[in-house]
């Protein structure tokens, strides 16, 4: 029983260090710091972008899930029943 609050309470501090230093090091690193300020001084809706692409592909997920149901790929063609 010991074992096993020792790895939950390791999990969270393992997971505090990701996100209070791992994650703001790729920040500085990868250069993400500098959109999030220019999203935040343009007065950028980010997530608005995300919603518009999410319709405009919605209608399209259904047509591939048809086309992946409906599919006659395994059958063959040359064989007459």
């Amino acid at each position: 029983m010991l074992k096993k609050w020792g790895a939950f309470l390791g999990s969270f501090i393992c997971i505090y260090i990701f996100c209070y230093s791992v994650l703001p090091f790729l920040d500085e690193v990868l250069g993400f710091k500098e959109a999030h300020y220019k999203l935040a001084e343009e007065d950028i809706e980010s997530g608005a972008w995300y919603y518009i692409f999410v319709k405009k592909v919605e209608p399209s997920s259904e047509n591939v899930r048809h086309t992946l149901k409906y599919s006659n790929k395994g059958v063959k063609r040359d064989v007459e029943p």
